[in-house]
């Protein structure tokens, strides 16, 4: 009797040992798929990156930072400055805007007729690899005979006789400019010019009087040698 009872004792604890170790079995496999499949799951998908230039507008100044999607920053007198993308600059803040400095148009050189508003843009960027192009709306075409049309860009100088201080700059420094072709787009009824350079100082378009030999729109053309 003693033997019967000690033998179903003994089953039933090796029925509840093989239960608990199935049990843990099948919690380790369970376990085991989890892990498999968290490791085949694709990987999240990254934020979209804005796409195309930033665009922004203001009445008489944008301030804006610009990184290499590039820009388009317009005003209320409809000026417009462009700057390519993939340009060598990252978050930069520049600004662009109508000028309310004193100007002579004698300051720029003599003859010049000023077109439109003066305006400033204080980005001093590399745009070797493409333009910055500046543009301002011209209901007709701004072009008289004898006169080219060309972009004065301010820039630093070192002061001379009759020279004017720049605003802001050093003692000693004065304003200074280089004078850049224009054109006048007859499509988009505009008058724009193309910075290489930005000095970061003022941009006024007008005209200058035609030099000897210049073949620029506007000039005469060189005349004709005389048949020997």
């Amino acid at each position: 009797m003693r033997r019967t009872i000690f033998g179903l004792t003994l089953a039933s604890t090796l029925l509840a040992l093989f239960a608990v170790s199935s049990a843990l079995g099948v919690g380790a496999r369970a376990q085991d798929d989890d892990g498999e499949g968290e490791a085949e799951a694709p990987p999240a998908p990254e934020p979209a990156q804005p796409a195309g230039p930033r665009t922004e507008s203001g009445r008489a100044e944008v301030v804006v930072v610009i990184d290499r999607r590039g820009a388009v920053l317009s005003l209320h007198s409809k000026a417009r400055l462009v700057i390519p993308a993939e340009l060598p600059v990252a978050n930069r803040r520049v600004r662009f805007a109508e000028s309310r400095e004193p100007l002579q148009p004698s300051q720029i050189g003599a003859g010049f007729a000023r077109i439109g508003p003066a305006l400033s843009f204080d980005g001093a960027i590399d745009a070797s690899r493409a333009p910055v192009v500046v543009s301002i709306a011209a209901p007709r075409d701004p072009s008289r005979r004898g006169a080219r049309l060309v972009l004065a860009m301010e820039q630093p100088s070192i002061c001379g006789e009759g020279s004017v201080p720049l605003p802001g700059a050093s003692r000693g420094i004065c304003s200074g400019w280089s004078i850049l072709p224009a054109r006048y787009d007859a499509g988009e009824r505009r008058l724009s010019a193309e910075l290489r350079a930005p000095g970061g100082y003022r941009l006024v378009f007008g005209t200058l009087p035609c030099a000897e030999g210049d073949t620029a729109p506007g000039c005469a053309a060189p005349a004709a040698p005389l048949p020997l």
